[in-house]
C-alpha cells in the first residue's frame, strides 16, 4: 500500500490487516483495503460502520483522510462493496461491505441488523401520541405512554424510579379488560441485571395485589428468553417461531448489542408490547453499537416517528438533591468539568470521599485499609448466605484490565492483603472466601456471564462449594471444579459492574490519560453506589477522560429518525 494509505501499525491488529488483504482481494486499488482495516479497527472499538464522511485521525502525519467523493469513487471499483441506497449500482449479491448514501460502510451483517432493527421499531410507533399527563408527573406520563404505545424506553439513572413505574405500567394493564391473561417476560442482557430486575419489582409489590399474581415468577437473560442454541448462533424463537408473550420489559437495555436487540425484535409477535428500561448514558454495550442511546436520541427529535415513545426521569429519589454523589455523577455525564473539580475539591463528605491515585510501588500501602474495612466482614460470615449478602456491600471498580490499576494486578495485590491477615488461607487456585466472577455462559449449569458467587464452606458436608443466588432468592450450590470460566471478583471493571449497585465503592482510576476511561465510564462507576463513594485519581488524567465523549458510528438514529423512508 502506499504511503497516503498506510495502516499505522500501532491502531490496526493482526485481523484488520488480513481483513484488508481479503477485501484488496476484490479490486478496487488501496483504498478499500485501507477502509476495510479502519472498518474492522472500528467494530473492534464497538462501533456499527466506518463513518468516511468524518473518518478517523490521519493514519500518518502526511496522510489525510481523503473526501467522501474519493471514497466513493474508489469503492465503487471494488466487488466487494454493495450500494446500500441508489447513489450507484450495486455489486453482487453477497458482497462482505455495503457503504449508504451518507458515507457510512458496513460489514454486510451489520448493515441487515441495523435495517432490520429501525424497521423493526418503526413498525411499532403507533400514529396517535399518548394523551398526556397534566399533573407534570413523569411517572404518570411513563404510563400513559405504555398504555398508548407498543414500543415504549424509559430511561433514568439509578434511584430514579424506573422500576416503580413499570409496576404501575403492569398493575394498570393487568387491571385493564383481558389483563389477567397478559403474558409478561422479564429480561434483561445478564443473570445479574435479570435477578436485580427481579428482586426489584418483587421488593415493591404490595402483598396480595393481583400484579403479584400475575408477575413471572422469575426474570431471565435475553439468551435464555429467546432460547439459546449450544451449536449455533441462532436462537430457538425467531419470526417463523414468536415468543408466547404480550409484553417484554428489558432492563439494562443500554448493554444490549445491536445483534441481540434485532433477534429479540424479530421474535416478538407483531401486536406484542415492548419497554425498554435503562439509562441511555451508562456505558455502552461491550459488543458493538449504542443502540439505547441512538433509539433515545431519535425519540428527542420533534419529528422523529419515535418523538413520544421516551420517558426520561431526572428526579432522583435516592440520593436527593444534597448527594455528592448525585452531583459528581451529573457532572460527570454532563462533561462539566468545572463543576466536577469544585465537588472535588471541596474535600471528603459523608458520601464522598477522593484521594489521589497512588504510584505503582504505593498502590499496597493504600489499598490496605480500604481492603480491610469493605471485606473483613464478608469473610467473617458464618454461612453462606450471610457472606454473599455482606459482599453485595462493596466493591473496588476500575477502568482497565492490565496494568498497575487494572483488575488482574488488583486482584492479586487484594489477595494478597487478606492473606497477610489471616482472612483468606492458603495459595491453592480455590480457597474460602473466594469471589468468583463467571466470564463465559453455561446453560447447563444456569450460570452466566456477569454472576457472581462466592467459596464457601458446606454447611452439611464442609466441603469447598462456590455458591450462587438462584433464580428464586434462594441459594445454590456448584463444585468449584465444575465452574465455567471465572476471575476473582474482589476488583471488576465498571463494564462488569453494570447492573450492579453497592453501598459502598472504591473508583480507582489509573494516574495517567487513557482512551479507555471515559465520560460514559466514570458516570457509570460512580453511579453503583449507593451510600458511600470514594475516587483515586490524577486530575489531569481526570478532566481527559470528562471530556472525552466518543461517540459510537452508526446510522440507527438517523433511520429511526427519518422513518421508514429511509429503509
Amino acid at each position: 500500500m502506499n504511503k497516503n494509505s498506510s495502516i499505522d501499525q500501532r491502531d490496526s491488529a493482526d485481523i484488520d490487516r488480513h481483513f484488508a488483504d481479503f477485501i484488496g482481494s476484490f479490486g478496487g486499488g488501496d483504498l478499500p483495503k485501507l477502509a476495510a482495516a479502519a472498518l474492522s479497527r472500528n467494530i473492534r472499538s464497538g462501533h456499527i460502520c466506518l463513518d468516511l464522511a468524518n473518518g478517523p485521525a490521519p493514519v500518518d502525519e502526511d496522510a489525510a483522510w481523503p473526501s467522501l467523493k474519493k471514497w466513493k469513487a474508489a469503492l465503487k471499483e471494488s466487488r466487494a462493496v454493495a450500494s446500500g441506497d441508489d447513489d450507484y449500482p450495486a455489486a453482487s449479491d453477497g458482497s462482505p461491505l455495503v457503504l449508504d448514501k451518507a458515507g457510512r460502510l458496513y460489514l454486510r451483517r451489520y448493515w441487515e441488523y441495523e435495517k432490520f432493527l429501525a424497521a423493526a421499531i418503526l413498525g411499532r410507533c403507533d400514529k396517535n401520541p399518548p394523551a398526556r399527563s397534566n399533573s407534570g408527573d413523569l411517572h404518570e406520563l411513563a404510563i400513559e405512554t405504555a398504555l398508548a404505545k407498543r414500543f415504549v424506553v424509559i430511561s433514568g439513572g439509578p434511584g430514579t424510579g424506573k422500576t416503580t413505574a413499570i409496576l404501575k405500567i403492569l398493575e394498570r394493564l393487568i387491571d385493564a379488560p383481558g389483563g389477567k391473561n397478559l403474558r409478561i417476560a422479564l429480561a434483561a442482557p445478564t443473570g445479574k441485571a435479570a435477578a436485580r430486575l427481579e428482586e426489584s419489582l418483587r421488593g415493591g409489590v404490595k402483598g396480595g395485589a393481583l400484579v403479584d399474581e400475575r408477575l413471572p415468577k422469575s426474570a431471565s437473560t435475553l439468551h435464555r428468553l429467546l432460547g439459546w442454541r449450544s451449536d449455533s448462533s441462532s436462537f430457538r424463537h425467531n419470526s417463523k417461531n414468536p415468543l408466547p408473550v404480550d409484553l417484554v420489559v428489558v432492563d439494562e437495555s443500554s448493554m444490549v448489542p445491536l445483534t441481540m436487540m434485532a433477534k429479540l425484535f424479530e421474535a416478538l409477535p407483531p401486536q406484542s408490547r415492548i419497554i425498554l428500561l435503562g439509562d441511555q448514558h451508562q456505558l455502552a454495550s461491550v459488543e458493538p453499537g449504542y443502540v439505547l442511546s441512538d433509539i433515545a436520541e431519535a425519540a428527542s427529535q420533534p419529528g422523529s416517528p419515535l418523538h413520544g415513545s421516551l420517558v426520561a426521569f431526572q428526579k432522583n429519589y435516592r440520593f436527593g438533591d444534597k448527594s455528592h454523589i448525585f452531583a459528581l455523577s451529573n457532572a460527570a455525564r454532563e462533561g462539566d468539568t468545572t463543576h466536577m473539580f469544585e465537588i472535588l475539591g471541596a474535600g471528603d463528605t459523608p458520601d464522598l470521599s477522593m484521594a489521589a491515585t497512588p504510584s505503582a510501588g504505593k498502590l499496597m500501602e493504600k489499598l490496605r485499609p480500604a481492603i480491610l474495612a469493605g471485606y473483613s466482614a464478608y469473610l467473617k460470615g458464618s454461612n453462606p448466605a450471610e457472606a454473599l449478602k455482606k459482599f453485595q456491600k462493596f466493591r473496588v471498580l476500575c477502568a482497565l484490565r492490565s496494568g498497575p490499576y487494572g483488575i488482574e494486578n488488583l486482584n492479586r495485590k487484594i489477595e494478597e492483603i487478606l492473606r497477610s491477615e489471616g482472612l483468606v488461607e492458603g495459595g491453592s487456585r480455590y480457597y474460602a472466601g473466594l469471589p468468583v466472577l463467571i466470564t463465559r455462559n453455561d446453560y447447563e449449569l444456569r450460570l452466566f456471564n456477569g454472576d457472581i458467587g462466592i467459596l464457601f464452606p458446606d454447611p452439611e458436608g464442609n466441603a469447598l462449594m462456590a455458591w450462587f443466588v438462584d433464580e428464586v432468592g434462594g441459594l445454590r450450590k456448584i463444585a468449584p471444579a465444575r465452574l465455567p470460566e471465572y476471575e476473582p471478583a474482589f476488583a471488576m471493571t465498571v463494564h462488569k459492574s453494570q447492573g450492579s449497585e453497592y453501598d459502598r465503592i472504591l473508583l480507582i482510576l489509573p494516574d495517567r490519560e487513557s482512551p479507555v476511561v471515559t465520560r460514559e465510564l466514570i458516570y457509570t462507576g460512580l453511579t453503583r453506589a449507593r451510600d458511600k463513594v470514594e475516587v483515586w485519581y490524577q486530575e489531569a488524567a481526570l478532566r481527559e477522560a470528562i471530556e472525552r465523549k466518543v461517540p459510537r458510528n452508526s446510522g440507527l438514529k438517523d433511520r429511526l429518525t427519518k422513518g421508514l423512508k429511509s429503509l
